[in-house]
């Protein structure tokens, strides 16, 4: 077995389409309910980790990462929804500090991500916009402009996902150093195409159901368009990002 692997987490396989490809991959094994490719990439040894949506199917895949292999270090990549009038689509979100929803908003709590990973990653890309700042983590996802205004306005913190409070927190477990990147996908002016109702029991979007949300709600297409259209340009942008920064993390 490799040594010193880098963890690379991702929720959906899109968003690590491109890692995966440039991978030498050389082990596929399961994890609970997540999928794992095992392999190398720019000289590093790699695990790529699917945890599929949510920040309990994440946490407990990272939990079996941990258990089943040497990992050195944790990248969080990922899909974001804008929460402040600053961040534009395929930006990307450094995070410095993680909240969870649910904790008291008057005085939030955050969990600190690794200061020395993310001093390095700041300096890559000066081609992608980035911005470095709080991440918060919900249960489920954030589609309407007002709801989004409304926790920006109640957390300090540019985007929202869904897993990164669950990996980081067993990332402090183990005493593993942390980094969290996301792209914007959805700004905070962009109503979110809600696709919750079309995942399956491991996390990812089933695109037979997901084909038949579209169908039964036509409206729905232009904005469904424009939601892939920032998803291939987010996907490069992280694949651009853990390109420039696996040869800088060890």
């Amino acid at each position: 077995m490799m040594n010193n692997m880098v963890c690379i987490v991702a929720a959906l396989k899109e968003e690590a389409a491109g890692i995966k490809g440039l991978m030498t991959v050389d082990g596929s094994p399961r994890l609970g309910s997540a999928r794992a490719f095992t392999g190398s990439w720019q000289g590093r040894a790699v695990l790529l980790l699917l945890s599929g949506m949510g920040k309990q199917r994440a946490r407990a895949a990272l939990s079996l990462a941990c258990e089943r292999f040497p990992l050195s270090a944790v990248v969080s990549i990922g899909y974001a929804g804008g929460l402040c009038p600053e961040l534009r689509e395929a930006d990307l979100v450094l995070a410095d500090k993680v909240f969870a929803s649910g904790g008291a908003p008057e005085n939030p709590q955050p969990l600190q991500t690794s200061a020395a990973l993310l001093e390095r990653a700041a300096a890559l890309c000066p081609n992608i916009p980035s911005h470095r700042g709080g991440l918060l983590t919900v249960d489920a996802a954030v589609c309407k402009p007002a709801e989004k205004r409304a926790l920006g306005n109640r957390y300090p913190v540019l985007a929202v996902d869904m897993e990164t409070a669950g990996l980081l927190s067993v990332a402090l477990e183990h005493r593993l150093p942390f980094l969290s990147v996301r792209c914007i996908t959805d700004t905070v002016d962009q109503e979110l195409v809600d696709f919750s109702s079309c995942v399956e029991a491991s996390g990812e979007v089933s695109k037979l159901k997901a084909g038949w949300h579209v169908l039964t709600h036509p409206g729905i297409l232009p904005k469904v368009h424009e939601l892939r259209d920032h998803c291939r340009k987010a996907t490069h942008h992280l694949t651009r990002f853990v390109a420039e920064f696996l040869p800088v993390s060890s």
